[in-house]
């Protein structure tokens, strides 16, 4: 008896199970075929949450940017330290985002 992970939820389960406890996927009736659709479904989930980080982090680096010249915060205020802040995490947080993306579309 080993464990392993189940092909849906990656949960840890016995080689023994016929059924997975944790989502209840029949792993006795599981072919090859439907296991590549499994993981391929996982994959693209993975890349649309991480597509929609991307898309959020845009969004604060974006919004740092418009505030930042449409209000003309003054020099070291807190207005400016935030917009600051909301710029250098927007792109930080959008950089890794891409780089996470980049690395899940080559190791298909």
């Amino acid at each position: 008896m080993a464990i392993v992970s189940c092909p849906s939820c990656n949960e840890s389960i016995s080689s023994k199970n016929k059924v997975c406890p944790h989502c209840d996927l029949q792993l006795g009736e599981v072919s090859d075929e439907q296991l590549a659709r499994i993981a391929a479904r996982k994959r693209v989930k993975k890349q649309q949450m991480f597509m929609n980080h991307s898309f959020l982090a845009l969004i604060l680096f974006l919004g740092g940017f418009l505030y930042l010249y449409s209000r003309q915060p003054a020099p070291d205020s807190i207005e400016m330290w935030l917009t600051r802040g909301a710029i250098a995490i927007g792109c930080f947080w959008y950089l890794v985002n891409r780089i996470i993306l980049v690395y899940l579309k080559k190791k298909k």
